[in-house]
């Protein structure tokens, strides 16, 4: 099983920030739930993705963008097989974030055409460098600073606490991520799993919603719907077959929770998926 938390996201060199591009069409617009410590920008610059953090799917066309926090689970796919997307991910150390902007901010996109604008130029000007030459890198950086005085004047809610968690907390949570995604098949339960860690079912509820920002059920739910998409994208296979075979407990309850998370019935996904 491969694990959720992309630790080579947050391992940085010389420059704390990483640029992906992105030109993916089809059955290859397929990005598996995950998470990192780094903050990240994805910016859609031809076509178009739906994204997924938690129970919020946006459908992106081009110049649509989001703000992925600190250690929120996310996930993207096609919204059509004939899909294509063409954009780019930033991924922004967050030591380097916490140093420059401050700690415990909430970043998210303001709906401003204005930072939107911006915040495309930026994109398109990343899409076309060349990172690997040492004037691209000096250019990168420069960028970057022009990117954090944008975030720091439009993308930071008022008000609004996210604590990002600690070293030992995220050690905590690779721990607990890492046993549902081999165990998410099986029956397991608040109770079993706080057992098998050698917890309180209260302790571990509380310790598991302050490592990953979100509860047990919630979480566990997440990976069992991101599972039972990938079965269904690529596999004929009947929805009661699906989820059993991807932890849920009847046919009922699978198709309530996957109208939640990805805001439409098996069925209707697997209309648009095949």
């Amino acid at each position: 099983m491969p694990q959720l938390y992309e630790t080579y996201n947050d391992v940085f060199s010389k420059l704390p920030v990483k640029i992906y591009k992105h030109n993916l069409t089809g059955a290859y617009l397929n990005v598996p739930l995950h998470w990192h410590r780094s903050l990240e920008i994805t910016v859609t610059l031809t076509g178009c993705i739906r994204f997924n953090t938690g129970t919020n799917n946006f459908d992106f066309g081009e110049s649509d963008w989001i703000f992925v926090n600190s250690g929120e689970p996310h996930s993207c796919r096609y919204i059509n097989p004939t899909d294509h997307f063409s954009g780019i991910s930033i991924i922004i150390s967050l030591p380097f974030i916490e140093k420059w902007l401050g700690k415990n901010l909430f970043f998210y996109n303001p709906e401003d055409k204005q930072v939107t604008s911006q915040i495309k130029a930026i994109a398109t000007e990343l899409f076309s460098l060349d990172t690997d030459s040492s004037q691209g890198q000096l250019l990168l950086m420069s960028i970057l600073y022009k990117t954090l005085e944008l975030v720091s004047r439009s993308c930071i809610r008022p008000g609004a606490k996210y604590r990002a968690s600690s070293e030992q907390e995220m050690h905590t949570a690779v721990k607990f991520t890492d046993y549902i995604e081999r165990h998410y098949q099986e029956d397991v339960t608040l109770n079993s799993v706080a057992e098998h860690f050698k917890y309180s079912s209260s302790y571990f509820s509380r310790l598991f919603k302050a490592s990953l920002g979100v509860n047990f059920h919630s979480y566990l739910n997440f990976v069992r719907v991101s599972h039972a998409a990938q079965q269904l994208a690529s596999d004929p296979v009947n929805l009661t077959e699906c989820a059993f075979h991807n932890g849920f407990p009847n046919t009922k309850s699978f198709i309530t929770t996957f109208k939640k998370f990805y805001g439409c019935t098996p069925s209707n996904f697997t209309g648009t998926a095949k």
